[in-house]
């Protein structure tokens, strides 16, 4: 079991590597990397909007419920284990984030801005809006890469967000579209 574990970190850490030196020579991708770690989400909660202008409140219900699970999983999570972000458990590397104005705690698993967004885009998905869903699983994948990419998460910060949003969008989904036909 432990050889699967460092087997695990061995990858994490240099996929992160990867990742994060690739912007050595390239300020459009680390420009890009930057955006999307940034304003990504904002990009996925506009979306919140777009479902209160076009009276799909049930969605709205949905993503916000999804966003909710997964917040409450990830509390549970940080009092179990709060992983050290890359650029603080490497810090004698010369690997700094660029994360240029963002605020950041110390606790890396999982990625919070992942689960989020692929909690929206799950929910909206599974509702019936197949078009917007698909943009906002795109800008969710974006989001991850740009987090990794800035130094601010592992791989396996993202993958964990990504599942853990999914699966939480999953799960709204099933609870709120069961009972929607009581609240009509």
């Amino acid at each position: 079991m432990n050889n699967i574990w460092n087997t695990i970190r061995y990858w994490d850490y240099h996929l992160y590597k990867f990742l994060h030196g690739a912007i050595a020579g390239r300020p459009w991708l680390n420009e890009s990397y930057l955006f999307f770690a940034k304003y990504g989400i904002v990009i996925i909660f506009l979306s919140s909007i777009y479902l209160i202008w076009k009276k799909k409140i049930n969605a709205f219900v949905c993503a916000f419920f999804a966003m909710s699970i997964s917040g409450l999983v990830d509390l549970a999570i940080i009092f179990i284990w709060k992983r050290p972000r890359p650029f603080i458990a490497h810090s004698n590397e010369i690997m700094t984030p660029i994360t240029q104005g963002l605020r950041v705690d110390s606790a890396s698993f999982p990625s919070a801005h992942t689960y989020f967004a692929f909690a929206i885009a799950t929910a909206v998905f599974l509702y019936g809006h197949r078009k917007l869903g698909t943009i906002l699983f795109i800008v969710a994948l974006l989001i991850g890469i740009g987090r990794i990419g800035a130094g601010l998460h592992y791989p396996s910060d993202v993958i964990a967000g990504a599942l853990l949003g999914i699966a939480s969008g999953i799960f709204a989904y099933l609870i709120v579209h069961g009972r929607e036909k009581k609240w009509q």
